[in-house]
């Protein structure tokens, strides 16, 4: 980060196995060792969500995304709309709603702020 008027620098020194532990929370995090010390020191801890646990969940927004697109398309052309089609799509947004409450109202943070 470039040094601004506005800005406090400060020295910190680390041991070599304090350092380590530094850089292995922060490449957990997939951040800067400057950002994650900085936002450490400021909030206290620092969460991360595993993101893994949307893959159905988008999974889920593209169907019905891909299905809505595909009925758009077929109502265009014809100037209607199946029966068939619209309970195609309930059928995915109740789905959808079943990814929610399984997948995200669940979500877990994974807490790198250890105890010693």
């Amino acid at each position: 980060m470039p040094k601004r008027e506005d800005t406090k620098e400060k020295k910190v020194y680390f041991s070599p196995n304090e350092w380590q532990t530094v850089c292995e929370r922060a490449a957990a995090l997939n951040q800067r060792t400057g950002t994650y010390i900085r936002r450490i020191a400021v909030r206290g801890s620092v969460k991360s969500f595993d993101m893994k646990q949307f893959n159905h969940l988008i999974m889920s927004f593209n169907r019905i995304g891909n299905e809505i697109n595909q009925i758009v398309r077929v109502a265009n052309s014809t100037k209607s709309i199946y029966a068939k089609d619209l309970e195609d799509m309930k059928k995915s947004f109740e789905d959808l709603r079943t990814v929610f409450a399984n997948y995200l109202l669940p979500i877990k943070s994974l807490d790198i702020v250890k105890g010693d």
